[in-house]
Parts: C-alpha cells; structure tokens; sequence
C-alpha cells in the first residue's frame, strides 16, 4: 500500500484518471446493458365498457396500472378457451405483483355475453376479480375500441336475436396485448 501511495504522488493525474476509469466501468457495463422500453403502437383512446359484476369500467379505472388484454368470446369454439388459459398463467406467474397488474378480457359477443355468463367463465379459469376483468359492451363500442384504441380488426358482431349456426365464429385478435399505465399500446 505504500507502494501505491508513492505511484499516486509521482503521477496524480495518471492515477486519478485510472482509478475513474475502474470506477465507471461497472456505470457503462449496467448502462450498456440496460433493456431498451418496449416500443409504442398506439394510445389508446378513453373507453369504458360493463364487467362480469355489470358495473361500469374502463381505461380510468386502470390509469396508472399496466394491464394485459385480449379479445374473447365466451361461446367461442376455436382460439378463445386457449387465450384463457393463457391468461390464467399470466394470472398466476404474476400474482406477487398483486393489483400493480390487471388483466382485461373484453368480449365481442355481446348479444350472448352477459355480465352473469362473463362472471361463469371467469370462474372455470380461476380468475381473480380483483385483477382479472371480463368486460363487454355495445357493439359499436366494442368495434371502436377495437379499430382505434387496439389497433385490430372484428368480424361481425352479431345483434341480438339474430340467428346463428352451431359453428358460429367471430373474426377477433388472437394475441395478448400490453398496455402500460399511461394507457399506451406496448
């Protein structure tokens, strides 16, 4: 250590230089390898809709909480039961974060979708109402929601009354989609 402090007092700036440099390595290394934010697609535009409990919700009650989204319906026979389970894992690999993360399936039957049939099909994935939402609402509003707000396309969203074939399908999103608390599309 005394061989040190002489190297120090003959070359002061040498020695300051490398000992700023050793310093701010580890500074450079975590920077450098920092993860770059997710890019954004889209924000989404205020929208509002009836959960599985019929009361109102929507984008204000979820300001400031990320939240995982997908388009569903509840007597779909091909790509929705996957997506609920899907869901369901998120659900429960992120069930330490608690209400900091929100999932929201929004149905695009709402001639058959009733808050109650919303409430039944929770329950056979396991959800957790305090975080895991089934929302649907009118037509023209799930359409809206869709096109300008998540940026995918619907099929035709039937009225109700409307006769239908025994394979009925909807047209709809099959990803699962990230919105950060700022309401932006990720």
């Amino acid at each position: 250590s005394s061989r040190l402090v002489a190297i120090i007092a003959r070359r002061p700036v040498a020695a300051t230089f490398w000992i700023a440099l050793l310093l701010a390595l580890p500074i450079v290394f975590f920077l450098r390898n920092r993860p770059k934010p997710l890019p954004v697609f889209a924000t989404l535009p205020p929208w509002q809709l009836t959960d599985q409990a019929a009361r109102p919700f929507g984008s204000a009650r979820l300001r400031g909480h990320p939240y995982v989204a997908n388009f569903m319906f509840t007597s779909c026979p091909t790509i929705c039961p996957t997506l609920s389970r899907h869901m369901a894992r998120v659900q429960q690999r992120t069930a330490s974060l608690g209400d900091r993360l929100h999932l929201v399936s929004i149905s695009v039957d709402p001639a058959v979708d009733t808050p109650e049939r919303l409430a039944e099909y929770g329950r056979r994935y396991g959800y957790d109402p305090r975080r895991w939402h089934f929302v649907t609402g009118e037509a023209t509003a799930l359409q809206t929601i869709a096109a300008d707000g998540f940026r995918v396309a619907l099929g035709q969203i039937p009225t109700a009354g409307q006769q239908r074939p025994q394979d009925f399908n909807i047209l709809h999103s099959a990803n699962l989609m990230l919105v950060d608390g700022e309401g932006r599309l990720r």
